[in-house]
C-alpha cells in the first residue's frame, strides 16, 4: 500500500507541473531540447516496440506452456499482458492527441473503425475456429457447456467481469485468455470519449492526465474496500498500466513537461535502466502498482527518443516480425500449445515453448499476410491526421 501511494504521490507531482506549465508557451531551453522534441513530435513509427511486444507475448506463451523454472521470473510471464497494457496505453492516447493538435478535433468514427478493423475480424475468427472445435471436440462434456455458458462474455468483450479462472472441473477454462482483449477492448470503447470531453471542456493538453490517475485511484480503493460483487469487478478491471501508460503520453505531449523530463527520461541508459527494474520487479514479486508504473517508464523511455541503448537489440528482425504478429500470436497460442503437445507428448518444458512458438508464429504470419492485411489497408482510409499542426486557437495550451 505504501508503494501505491509513493507511485500514486509521483504522478499527482507530475501532472500537478503539467497543469503549472500548461498556460506557459516557454520555448525548449536550447537547441538540443528542442530537436529533441521536435523529434518526438514527428516520429511516426516507434521502432522499439514491436520487439517489446515480442518478449511480452513469448513470456505470456513460456507461462501457459514452459513450466516452472529455475527463477521467480519464469513464473511472471502472465504480466507480459501489462506490458501490452501500457504500449497500447500510450500509443493510443499520443495518436489522440496528436490528432487533436492538428486537426483541433478527434474523429471518434474514425478511431472507432480502425479499431474495429483491426480487432474484430480475427478476434471473432478465432472465436468461431474454437466454436467448431469444442463442438467437434468436446460435445456433451462439462468442458463444452462451461465454453457455451460463457459464449456471450467472449461475443461481447466482457469475460473479464462474467468469466472467471476458476476451473473446479479440472478441465481448463476454455479461451478465457480473451479477459485481456476485453479490458483493451473497453478501454477502446470509453478512453477516446472521455478525452474529447476533457479537452473540450477544459481546452488544457494536459488535462485528461486528471482522470488518469483518478480512475487509478478509483481502481485502488476498489479492490481493497469495495463488497465483491459485479461492481468491484467492472472497477478492479480498470488497468493500471493502461493508465499510466496514458498518463506518460499526456505528460510527453506538452513540450514544456517534455523538455522537463527529458534529459532523464532521455537519457540512452534509462531505457535499460528501466528494463532491468522491470525484471527486478517481476523477479522479487513486487505488489501493487509499482511493477505496472516501471513498465509504462519503460515505454516512455522507448520512445521520446529512437536511439536508447536498448533499440539495438529490440530491432533485431525476429523480435520485429514477432512483435507485429503479436495479436494473432497472442489469440492462436493456446491451439499451437495444444498442437505442441500432441507432437512431443508433453505438457510443459523448453521444449513444449518452442514448438509451440514456431507453430503459432507460422500461423499468426499467414493470417496476418493473407487475411488482416487486405483489412488493416482499408484502416488507413480513417488514420488520423498527425502532421502540420493546425493554427492554435486563443487558448495557450493549444499550441504546446
Amino acid at each position: 500500500m505504501l508503494i501505491d501511494l509513493v507511485v500514486l504521490f509521483s504522478l499527482l507531482l507530475l501532472v500537478a507541473a503539467a497543469a503549472a506549465t500548461g498556460s506557459v508557451q516557454a520555448p525548449p531551453r536550447g537547441p538540443t531540447l528542442l530537436a529533441a522534441a521536435q523529434a518526438f513530435e514527428s516520429t511516426r513509427y516507434f521502432s522499439a516496440l514491436d520487439g517489446l511486444r515480442a518478449i511480452s507475448v513469448m513470456g505470456v506463451v513460456w507461462v501457459h506452456v514452459g513450466g516452472p523454472g529455475w527463477a521467480t521470473i519464469l513464473g511472471q510471464g502472465h504480466k507480459g499482458v501489462d506490458l501490452f497494457f501500457a504500449i497500447s496505453g500510450f500509443l493510443v492516447t499520443t495518436l489522440l492527441l496528436r490528432e487533436h493538435r492538428c486537426r483541433g478535433r478527434i474523429s471518434l468514427r474514425d478511431f472507432y473503425i480502425r479499431r474495429t478493423l483491426r480487432i474484430f475480424p480475427l478476434y471473432y475468427a478465432v472465436l468461431a475456429l474454437y466454436c467448431v472445435l469444442v463442438l467437434a471436440v468436446f460435445r456433451g462434456t462439462p468442458k463444452a457447456a462451461e465454453f457455451w455458458g460463457n459464449l456471450p462474455a467472449f461475443l461481447t468483450y466482457t469475460s473479464n467481469w462474467f468469466v472467471s479462472a476458476d476451473d473446479p472441473g479440472g478441465h481448463g477454462v476454455t479461451f478465457y485468455f480473451a479477459w485481456s482483449l476485453a479490458t483493451e477492448e473497453q478501454f477502446y470503447l470509453f478512453w477516446p470519449a472521455l478525452m474529447v470531453l476533457v479537452l473540450w471542456l477544459t481546452g488544457r493538453n494536459w488535462a485528461p492526465a486528471v482522470p488518469a490517475v483518478l480512475l487509478v485511484c478509483i481502481q485502488m480503493v476498489a479492490v481493497r474496500h469495495v463488497e465483491p460483487g459485479l461492481l468491484l469487478t467492472i472497477l478492479g478491471s480498470l488497468a493500471p498500466a493502461i493508465l499510466f501508460g496514458v498518463m506518460f503520453a499526456v505528460l510527453l505531449h506538452n513540450r514544456v513537461v517534455f523538455t522537463a523530463l527529458y534529459p532523464a527520461l532521455g537519457n540512452r541508459l534509462m531505457a535499460p535502466a528501466a528494463g532491468l527494474l522491470v525484471l527486478a520487479c517481476l523477479q522479487f514479486e513486487a505488489v501493487g502498482l509499482l511493477t505496472r508504473f516501471v513498465m509504462a517508464l519503460l515505454v516512455a523511455s522507448l520512445c521520446v527518443r529512437e536511439n536508447t541503448a536498448l533499440h539495438g537489440m529490440l530491432r533485431w528482425r525476429p523480435l520485429r516480425v514477432l512483435g507485429a504478429i503479436s495479436y494473432g500470436v497472442y489469440l492462436m497460442h493456446m491451439l499451437a500449445a495444444n498442437a505442441a503437445r500432441k507432437l512431443l507428448g508433453a505438457q510443459f518444458g523448453p521444449d513444449v515453448f518452442v514448438v509451440t512458438l514456431a507453430i503459432v508464429a507460422l500461423m499468426a504470419y499467414a493470417s496476418h499476410r493473407w487475411f488482416e492485411s487486405p483489412l488493416l489497408r482499408l484502416k488507413d482510409q480513417f488514420k488520423a491526421t498527425t502532421g502540420r499542426p493546425v493554427e492554435a486557437s486563443n487558448r495557450p495550451a493549444d499550441a504546446t
